[in-house]
């Protein structure tokens, strides 16, 4: 401070640009303290925009949560559990398409194990017992212990093998011509 005896040897900015300084002694320097606001001014919104910016170092962020693309996670996961598989649901489908293989009639047995089993025609019987291992492995009660969804999931799964393991096989005794 002009007219200060003592030694300035603490810097106090001269603005919020932080790049110029002010020396002051330790009385001067809490006093100038004191009355700083590093947001004099600025709007609120300014301010509400720095503080943000601030806890982020000022850089730019990205989310390591997995919501980032909920809608499309939530929507992915509806589709798999839906046709019981774990695989990736087609892009170039409409909604409506998606909702019943092409060839199956929901009105019957058959087409509906045929949905429970997340399977189209047409289907030979190797393709079937595999499937059927795949989803009683994923849906065990050994595997999924107190799950009541699974349990229930698991008998569903068996009901629509049964089903179709009986179809398959009248289809076998059908003459040929």
């Amino acid at each position: 401070m002009p007219g200060c005896p003592a030694h300035g040897e603490y810097k106090a900015p001269r603005h919020r640009g932080l790049n110029e300084y002010y020396f002051f002694c330790l009385d001067h320097i809490q006093e100038y303290n004191k009355a700083w606001d590093f947001f004099s001014g600025m709007s609120q919104n300014d301010i509400e925009d720095h503080i943000v910016k601030s806890a982020l170092w000022d850089r730019p962020t990205r989310r390591f949560d997995n919501h980032a693309n909920l809608e499309e996670n939530l929507k992915r996961r509806a589709w798999q559990a839906y046709h019981f598989t774990d695989k990736e649901p087609p892009k170039d489908e409409k909604p409506e398409e998606r909702a019943r293989p092409p060839g199956v009639a929901r009105n019957t047995p058959e087409g509906e194990a045929l949905l429970v089993m997340g399977l189209e025609p047409p289907l030979d019987f190797p393709k079937l017992k595999a499937r059927y291992k795949e989803l009683v492995k994923k849906h065990h009660p050994d595997v999924n212990p107190g799950n009541r969804e699974s349990e229930e999931l698991l008998k569903r799964i068996n009901m629509a093998y049964t089903i179709l393991k009986l179809a398959y096989e009248e289809f076998e005794q059908l003459p040929t011509r």
